[in-house]
């Protein structure tokens, strides 16, 4: 994975889509359906009253998550543990987000350091789509700045961003076209605290074999 476009507090990284190709293995949970016409052939505006993760588009990608397990984790030893030192404590499922037109992913604008997530946790965040303009995910630039920006990126690339400070959201999609992406949050071991939290939106405890699981880095030579 090589990066490119550092910002303050953020990084664009590529990867090869023919080793690691991940929207080909998603569409086919959707039948093969184009992901940003997601839409048209799955229920993805949750229902009053629930949160951005109750529909049926989400119900489907973690009920057939074992289906890309394998390629998550090689993608996980091949780009993302090369980034530390030591080894990590990695989300074990990632998280599946999706803007559909008219709607939002998350549209709160937010710290993840307000929703249970501690110091020194990174995130990655992965499109599987065209992300831009109101559908991708707007962040500012520097803490308490407020001046949210959208990031614009295609499928093979990811973003590495400091959201525990950072606060970012999604507007309202005018664009027409879904955005499907996943993120992820790693933190080296060294750095974990098992504080007894859980997550806000599933209630997952935030320990190590339940939102999290620990992968070793192999021993500098």
């Amino acid at each position: 994975m090589t990066s490119e476009t550092p910002l303050l507090d953020q990084v664009i990284h590529t990867y090869d889509q023919d080793r690691f190709p991940f929207v080909r293995r998603v569409r086919d949970m959707f039948g093969d359906a184009d992901l940003a016409r997601i839409d048209e052939s799955c229920a993805v505006h949750p229902k009053p009253g629930t949160t951005d993760q109750a529909t049926e588009a989400h119900a489907r990608f973690y009920a057939e998550f074992d289906s890309i397990r394998g390629l998550y984790h090689d993608f996980l030893r091949t780009h993302v543990l090369p980034l530390f030192t030591g080894d990590v404590c990695v989300q074990a499922v990632p998280t599946f987000r999706v803007c559909p037109p008219g709607g939002v992913a998350v549209s709160t604008f937010h710290r993840d350091a307000d929703f249970h997530h501690q110091p020194g946790t990174v995130n990655f965040w992965l499109p599987l789509t065209r992300a831009f303009g109101t559908n991708s995910i707007w962040i500012e630039s520097a803490p308490g700045r407020a001046d949210y920006q959208p990031v614009e990126l295609v499928p093979g690339e990811v973003l590495q961003f400091d959201a525990i400070n950072l606060r970012h959201g999604n507007l309202a999609n005018d664009t027409g076209a879904c955005r499907v992406s996943f993120d992820f949050r790693v933190i080296p071991l060294d750095r974990f605290q098992d504080t007894g939290l859980s997550t806000v939106t599933s209630a997952t405890p935030m320990r190590i074999g339940a939102y999290y699981m620990v992968m070793e880095n192999p021993p500098e030579r």
